[in-house]
């Protein structure tokens, strides 16, 4: 397959993540890399090997790029998005998706029209530990799965991250910006969904600024979000993300079946494996033959083990070459956008809020071994 060309804008923290193992990808060309600030951008050209360093308008003005990686901030991914889309350009676009429903709406209109293709990261349910788990659920290794429980949730940014106000505006909070995991991942696991009902507090109006005394970083956002989501699938999972719980015994994500309950990776990491524990005897689960009874046990890894956010670009490209919607694709990334966006608004309007939209379940990926090309049919 010839190559995808790819041009990525924005040149930030998380560049590096899609670049340093993007060599596993050979169906991937980075082409060129842009951002408003000339000098990183030339700085990070040169870092990665990537011929070309320009400004974003000058890479989407460039008939090498087929496909746009969207690694602005994110308020600018809808803007930046429909840019690259009246380019002629497919995108994939870090998450969020975007930070409205209207503008998603935008992009599926304009992608539609332009007949290109349009998706969202995050990719990490393509990596060897969800896509592990995704086979253990398939095939039934803890019955019909019924429930899970995910979480993410830690003190905050501030005390790490270097520009932190943009994740407490309007449109970020921790839903939209660790949300993305676990929601992309438990669709992936259970399929569309069908209504959510939750809480939505947030600590403080203000919060000291690390480092700076006297100065205060404005709260305008949620920062500790809990709630449940129904699936069509008959299926509910209780999901908490928060930036106000300084430590905790919680898990990333775990699914309950009616034989067994699976402990999944931490769904913002692309590798680890899932840790299954089977029904004893005499439970719902004597079809199949438990491994270790009622212990947990770690099980093999049924995909290839090195992938990294790169692994986005490569089912993309795949799926532009063979004319199919992306497991990424625009129909996927709306859903898990309107779902995102109804804890807040549950919050507020104190109901369950209806999901509107839907999605086909992602496509597993085949199994592959260690030393076998990824493969994305």
């Amino acid at each position: 397959m010839e190559p995808i060309r790819v041009g990525i804008i924005g040149v930030g923290n998380v560049l590096n993540q899609y670049l340093d193992k993007i060599g596993v990808h050979p169906d991937v060309e980075v082409v060129a890399l842009a951002d408003v600030n000339s000098e990183a951008v030339k700085a990070r050209a040169a870092e990665y090997s990537v011929p070309k360093a320009l400004s974003p308008e000058e890479l989407l003005a460039d008939d090498e790029v087929e496909l746009v990686l969207n690694l602005t901030p994110p308020k600018l991914h809808a803007p930046v998005t429909l840019q690259a889309i009246a380019a002629g350009k497919h995108v994939l676009s870090e998450k969020p998706f975007a930070t409205s429903l209207e503008e998603a709406r935008q992009i599926l209109d304009a992608a539609r029209e332009a007949g290109v293709k349009v998706g969202s990261a995050p990719t990490t349910f393509l990596g060897s530990g969800m896509q592990t788990s995704r086979k253990l659920i398939d095939d039934g290794w803890i019955g019909r799965p019924v429930a899970a429980f995910a979480s993410f949730a830690c003190r905050g940014y501030e005390h790490w991250h270097p520009n932190v106000d943009p994740f407490y505006s309007p449109g970020a909070g921790p839903m939209l910006d660790i949300g993305p995991y676990l929601i992309t991942n438990l669709v992936n696991f259970f399929g569309p969904v069908k209504r959510v009902s939750a809480t939505a507090p947030r600590s403080s109006e203000t919060r000291p600024r690390p480092g700076k005394d006297g100065e205060v970083i404005q709260i305008q956002t949620p920062t500790h979000v809990t709630g449940t989501i129904d699936f069509e699938s008959g299926a509910a999972a209780t999901v908490i993300v928060s930036w106000d719980i300084w430590n905790h015994n919680l898990p990333h994500l775990e699914i309950y079946g009616t034989g067994g309950s699976l402990a999944a990776p931490n769904p913002d990491h692309f590798s680890g494996a899932p840790v299954l524990r089977r029904g004893e005897p005499g439970d719902l689960a004597l079809d199949m033959t438990p491994p270790g009874g009622g212990d947990w046990r770690e099980t093999p890894i049924t995909h290839r083990d090195d992938a990294y956010r790169g692994i986005g670009l490569a089912e993309f490209g795949y799926a532009i070459r063979k004319g199919l919607e992306p497991r990424t694709g625009g129909d996927f990334a709306y859903h898990v956008l309107e779902v995102l966006l109804a804890f807040e608004a549950s919050s507020e309007q104190g109901r369950h809020i209806e999901i509107e939209s839907t999605c086909e379940r992602p496509r597993p990926l085949p199994s592959v071994g260690p030393q076998e090309p990824y493969r994305f049919d």
